[in-house]
């Protein structure tokens, strides 16, 4: 080989090597980010379509570009989007929230952002603002029986309807028809209701404490489930007056649910949380769901809601990675609903809760247990069903012989719920097993009482037929005693009458398939006028175990000569066997000529509520009368949720004062790594209670940790709840004060890093119309601080507006000045719009300047600027004295590819800004112009040229060629909100005139 040849074999192998050189040490970055349209009706729920341009093409295996919005619950994407390998853009979808602060009147922007290989594009996707809600008739008809209420009321909450934290004014019905409930003002932090005035309502807007419903994250993949809370604005009072929280979950599709499924959910007293689960169904595309919550108070009828405050919040669902073709729901809970105990061999029901509808029927859920012995394994097919949450599960169970507790667990794979089912052994044939008469003897006249008694319990009654030799001159009782179902014993009585001398009385008792049953009465002859036993009593007839009473027998007349001796004796209520926690004297004597005499009791510790049965027996007749027995260990208890990482103060109660010495109550916890108490407390002699410090663990979730406390034996639990210690922990704002109509930066920092998911601090302005902020705010997991916008209006006079951010029961605040600009009390600038919206290149539009109230003299000038080199406009415009608006051209130049322009507009210190898109599209082409109509009835919609023309309520399309200058108008002279490609800027107008560039859709609100 020559040495050219060896040269040039070593080039083409350098040459070949170039390209993986290449591609390793220049990896694609992302070189722009556009998306289509970049403006979309409020309210429409429509997407946009958006795609990232890599610098180069992909390589093998594709680039991951990370995908953000800046408002997601506005504005949401997936997480990422994959450029496939040799290509060099990918597109993805931007989906939007038809209800987000669907009430404001405001339109909303969010930026959508795409990362990869350390460089950053971004495009901005804006909505407009949706048409604030109709009047509506609310109340009874005037001169009814029923009364009309007026005010300012709190939408959705009984009597009115509308929309949950929306502030409605319902005016007093007219002579002869309804009255009218108008929009007021949309409530971000809650409406609060307060008891009427009559029938005259003052409810209003929240303006500080937290957010009654607050969720661990605020984006998951569909098929998750999310932990959250119900929130208390002050701790919960006792049981005549706790508070119930109402969560509920509003999702137009119907793929989310909360658990549990109670109709409330009740605060522990002094707690100012209670969790619960939202339940998520596997979704095929992005969807946003409204977390609802709302208080009221039980005692209280529906509408005299004292403590009535509503609350939302907004989650995402992300398809998973797969996909459904439909959605798919998840297991939410299972618990049985049926019989429980149940015999064995019988059937019972289990309920099983579903994230979601099942549209076209399952997924499949396995029934297991601990035992499938008594319980086997079973699976069931979620039906069809358009409307319900769950379907009931008929399980089967086996004869047992002995009572068993089954653990039942219902899966659908990924979660599992258990509920436990008690399975009766099956009862053999009952036997008779005995009859019995008490007292043994009695005087006659008097009577007794007779008992039968069976083996077994018996789940259908039985009749056990009774006789007696004895002539009815004698004695008499029942032919037949029946024993109620479940029960194995049942009473009967025998009345005698008076007799000369003894007798014996044979009392016989049979059951088919049992030996007969045999007892004797012995009946004596009396004395005549004999004292007889009326009355018994005790006092007290309840106390702690331990503790004395005194008891004591009454006779109906005087005792004769020598006394007369009453017999005692205790046993326990229930019938039942086991030691009997008292003592009585075996008899006690009531004094000859005397009619009363008392005996003491004594009693001993127990370990649970027990009752103790008293009795007393004279002359053939017998009392009997009952005791409650408490164990001295009443509760131990925690006054509501602690952070993690933080002491908790627990309580020990007693059911009475503590004994000479004191009582030391023993302590443990299930769980000592995240709740350790001390071995024991003592409570002071003569005192009720003690307190005792636990110290916890920091937790990344809501955990419950069960404590124990024992005394003498009795047991009692509670649970210590955990929240994460992530509160907020400062609130700053810069700059501040700012000039009224510009915007500041507010940072909030939580003590401590934001767990998994992702913490979502809730935010609130206490005057909505010059400062608006987020609903939310949300702190990546792992980090202890983000910055939001505060965006202001125009004052005429310094005024201050607090800010407020809310997180794990912490709320920080910051005051925010507000300066009037230059110190004038003029005009402001309140918005710049273009008509239309959207040109081919090459196109003008024209802009519009508007102020707040008339120019002065000298007019106002307003500066404009532009971002773009596709569009050019004027250095600024003047607003001639005693005008409100000016208008301005904005000319444009030809582009390849859409692009949008913003143009700002500029007025002593106060900035509005408009979005211009620009498109490549040539005229000439065809292109379609849809037209949606609401509001007023009977009106119609029509366009010049025509093409157009929809009633109201409806909707319709026609095509157009690209260039047109299109007229819209209302019929019969109306005014109408125009939006979308066509905008009247919130105002009303009778027509609206743009020019069509590409397919549009106009919204008309007739007035």
């Amino acid at each position: 080989m020559t040495h050219s040849t060896r040269l040039g074999a070593t080039v083409l192998t350098l040459l070949a090597l170039l390209p993986a050189f290449s591609s390793t040490a220049h990896a694609q970055t992302a070189n722009s980010l556009t998306c289509n349209p970049t403006v979309i009706a409020g309210g429409s729920g429509d997407s946009a379509t958006c795609t990232v341009t890599l610098s180069g093409a992909a390589p093998s295996g594709g680039t991951v570009v990370t995908l953000t919005s800046s408002l997601v619950e506005l504005a949401a994407t997936l997480p990422t989007v994959t450029v496939a390998a040799g290509q060099s853009s990918g597109t993805f979808t931007v989906a939007t929230n038809p209800n987000y602060r669907a009430y404001s009147g405001i339109g909303f922007s969010a930026t959508i952002t795409a990362a990869a290989n350390g460089t950053t594009r971004s495009a901005t996707i804006s909505l407009t603002a949706q048409p604030r809600p109709a009047d509506f008739s609310s109340g009874a008809q005037a001169g009814s029986q029923f009364t009309q209420w007026n005010g300012l009321m709190c939408g959705g909450i009984t009597p009115i309807g509308g929309t949950e934290g929306i502030l409605y004014s319902c005016s007093p019905p007219g002579a002869t028809g309804f009255g009218t409930c108008t929009f007021q003002q949309e409530c971000s932090n809650g409406c609060k209701r307060v008891p009427p005035s009559g029938s005259t309502f003052n409810d209003f807007c929240a303006t500080s404490g937290p957010n009654s419903v607050s969720i661990t994250r605020n984006v998951v993949v569909s098929g998750d489930r999310v932990p959250a809370s119900i929130v208390l604005e002050a701790p919960a009072g006792h049981a005549q007056d706790r508070e119930q929280g109402v969560p509920a979950v509003i999702d137009p599709n119907f793929n989310s649910s909360f658990f549990p499924h109670a109709g409330g959910i009740g605060f522990p007293i002094d707690a100012t949380t209670v969790p619960f689960d939202v339940g998520t169904s596997y979704v095929p595309k992005i969807q946003f769901v409204d977390v609802v919550g709302y208080w009221y108070n039980a005692s209280i009828p529906p509408f005299l809601i004292t403590n009535g405050r509503a609350g939302h919040t907004w989650m995402v669902m992300l398809p998973p990675a797969t996909p459904p073709a439909v959605a798919t729901p998840t297991l939410g809970d299972f618990q049985i609903t049926g019989n429980n105990p149940i015999t064995g061999g019988d059937t019972t029901i289990g309920q099983i809760d579903l994230s979601g509808l099942s549209r076209v029927g399952g997924p499949t859920f396995t029934v297991t247990s601990n035992n499938p012995s008594v319980v086997p394994t079973q699976t069931f097919t979620a039906p069809a069903n358009q409307n319900l949450f769950g379907f009931q599960a008929f399980l089967k169970t086996q004869p047992t012989a002995t009572d068993t507790d089954v653990t039942i667990t219902a899966s659908d794979g990924r979660y599992t719920f258990n509920d436990v089912l008690t399975v009766r052994a099956t009862p053999p044939p009952p036997v008779l097993s005995g009859v019995s008469v008490s007292p043994s003897s009695v005087v006659g006249g008097n009577s007794a009482i007779g008992t039968v008694t069976l083996s077994s319990p018996q789940t259908s009654a039985k009749t056990v037929t009774l006789s007696t030799p004895a002539p009815t001159t004698v004695a008499k009782m029942p032919a037949s005693v029946t024993v109620a179902a479940g029960a194995t014993t049942a009473s009967f009585t025998i009345t005698t009458s008076p007799v000369t001398s003894q007798f014996n009385m044979n009392v016989f008792a049979d059951l088919a398939g049992s030996p007969e049953q045999q007892a004797l009465l012995l009946i004596t002859a009396g004395g005549g006028g004999a004292a007889a036993l009326s009355a018994l009593s005790v006092n007290p007839a309840s106390m702690v175990g331990g503790a004395s009473a005194s008891g004591s027998v009454t006779l109906s007349s005087a005792a004769p000569s020598g006394g007369a001796v009453v017999t005692l004796s205790k046993a326990l209520s229930n019938g039942g066997p086991g030691t009997v926690p008292a003592t009585v004297p075996a008899s006690v004597t009531v004094p000859a000529g005397q009619t009363t005499a008392s005996f003491s009791i004594g009693t001993s510790a127990v370990t649970a509520t027990t009752n103790v049965r008293i009795s007393a027996a004279f002359n053939g007749a017998s009392l009997a009368t009952d005791i409650t027995l408490f164990p001295l260990l009443a509760q131990v208890s925690f006054p509501g949720n602690v952070a993690g990482g933080t002491p908790a103060t627990g309580t020990v109660t007693l059911s009475a004062a503590a004994p000479a010495g004191g009582a030391s109550v023993a302590l443990s916890s299930a769980n000592p790594s995240l709740a350790a108490v001390p071995a024991s407390v003592t409570v002071p002699a003569g005192q009720t209670s003690a307190s005792f410090t636990a110290t916890t663990a920091p937790v990344t979730q809501t955990t419950a940790v069960n404590i124990s406390a024992s005394l003498n034996g009795t047991t009692v639990n509670t649970n210590l709840f955990l929240i994460v210690s992530s509160a907020v922990s400062s609130l700053t704002l810069s700059p501040n004060p700012v000039t009224g109509g510009t915007s500041s930066t507010a940072t909030v920092t939580l003590q401590s890093a934001a767990p998994t998911g992702n913490a979502v601090v809730t935010l609130a302005s206490s005057n909505t119309l010059l400062a608006v902020v987020p609903n939310s705010v949300v702190i990546p997991a792992g980090q202890t601080r983000t910055t939001f916008t505060v965006n202001t209006a125009q004052v005429t006079a310094t005024t201050t507006v607090s800010i407020s951010a809310s997180y794990q029961n912490a709320t920080k605040s910051a005051t925010l000045t507000l300066n009037a600009a230059g110190g004038t009390t003029g005009p402001t600038l309140s918005a710049v719009s273009l008509n239309p919206a959207s040109v081919v290149g090459g196109s003008a539009s024209t802009g519009t300047v508007t102020l707040s109230g008339p120019a002065p003299a000298g007019g106002v000038v307003v500066t404009l600027s532009d971002d773009s080199a596709s569009a050019t406009v004027p250095a600024s415009v003047t607003v001639a004295a005693s005008a409100t608006s000016a208008t301005f051209t904005v000319t444009t130049t030809s582009v390849t590819t859409g692009t949008s322009v913003t143009i700002s507009a500029v007025a002593a210190g106060v900035t509005r800004t408009a979005v211009l898109a620009v498109s490549s599209s040539a005229p000439g082409q065809a292109a379609s112009l849809t037209v949606s109509a609401s509001g007023r009835s009977g009106e119609r919609v029509t366009s010049s040229p025509t093409g157009i023309n929809v009633a109201v309520g409806s909707s319709g399309s026609a095509s157009f060629t690209t260039g047109t200058s299109i007229t819209l108008s209302v019929s019969n002279g109306r005014d109408a909100i125009w939006s979308g490609a066509c905008s009247s800027a919130g105002s009303k107008r009778k027509t609206c005139t743009f020019t069509l560039n590409g397919a549009a859709s106009v919204s008309a609100n007739v007035q």
